[in-house]
């Protein structure tokens, strides 16, 4: 019997299933609705009751929100529907439910992992990716794979701070340059009836020409440069990867580039950077199969976890 890898991307609307082959072919996916439980052990379940095949499984690679160290320990709160998951081995909870391996990997350092290893990203040797969503989440590799940092705090991209001189206090980039962020300088321009609150409402309207959508989309791009400026003179990776659901429009991947490398030259005067932007080639099942990987990748190890099998 042929055997797969299943791989879950935990997310706070939706748990995604896919169950893959050992070339990275997805056979089958599902999703379930993220359910707010009130204990970790009633969210585990939950998803351990979701799975499928699992007798044709070899290992199981799960993605989630949140910091998550190497040992597969949930250090931080993330999204409001899977808070129970804080202070739990993610690694130990799955695999003592279902009697398989678990490797488990914070949701943007497993899209990193699968850009580096099979995508856009796949032969460098130094590496960065912008996940840009409800917030910015990161993942820096080297030629060996993902950098972890000391606390595993490395790549946190969404929290590069800046001095905001108008309030007096330090903000985060993320929440300049991410979709929410998009959506909260639209609404700051409009009247409260013409208010959006998805981001594509705003790109549609840039599209279409509207004079509003052109310079608010126009000032959050600057905004996601400036990251990218940062991310660049802290590592001048050889290329950045965007990943999100953005990064598959060409001209906003064409606008990016171009205002990047028109920042490099003007504010940094450095016509000399070739750290190139591209978009993330697996965009939709980049988590997955970055948590597939990582799993494949720690099969021999599986470091912090009890073996069940």
């Amino acid at each position: 019997m042929e055997k797969y890898s299943l791989g879950i991307d935990i997310g706070g609307t939706f748990i995604k299933y896919a169950l893959v082959d050992e070339n990275y072919n997805i056979k089958e996916k599902w999703k379930i609705k993220t359910t707010k439980f009130e204990t970790k052990d009633e969210l585990y379940d939950y998803i351990c009751s979701n799975m499928r095949y699992i007798e044709s499984v070899d290992v199981i690679g799960i993605s989630a929100p949140g910091l998550i160290d190497e040992y597969s320990n949930v250090k931080s709160f993330a999204a409001p529907n899977v808070v129970s998951m804080y202070g739990t081995n993610i690694n130990d909870e799955i695999s003592k439910r279902v009697n398989k391996k678990v490797a488990s990997i914070n949701d943007a350092k497993s899209a990193g992992l699968c850009e580096f290893e099979i995508g856009n990203a796949k032969g460098s040797k130094s590496s960065a990716f912008l996940i840009l969503g409800t917030g910015t989440g990161g993942c820096l590799c080297d030629k060996d794979g993902v950098v972890y940092g000391t606390d595993s705090f490395a790549a946190e991209f969404h929290n590069i701070p800046f001095m905001n001189f108008e309030t007096k206090k330090i903000d985060k980039m993320g929440d300049y340059s991410s979709v929410t962020g998009l959506i909260n300088i639209y609404n700051k321009k409009v009247d409260e009836d013409k208010q959006v609150s998805y981001g594509h409402e705003v790109c549609e309207k840039f599209l279409d020409e509207d004079e509003i959508a052109k310079e608010v989309v126009k000032e959050w791009i600057h905004n996601i440069v400036i990251q990218l400026i940062a991310i660049t003179v802290t590592y001048n990776p050889e290329v950045i990867c965007i990943g999100g659901g953005i990064s598959e429009e060409d001209w906003f991947i064409n606008e990016l580039k171009k205002h990047y490398k028109e920042v490099c030259i003007k504010y940094l005067e450095a016509d000399f950077i070739t750290t190139k932007i591209e978009r993330c080639k697996y965009n939709n099942d980049a988590n997955i199969l970055g948590a597939i990987i990582n799993a494949n990748l720690k099969n021999t190890e599986f470091i912090g976890q009890k073996c069940y099998v």
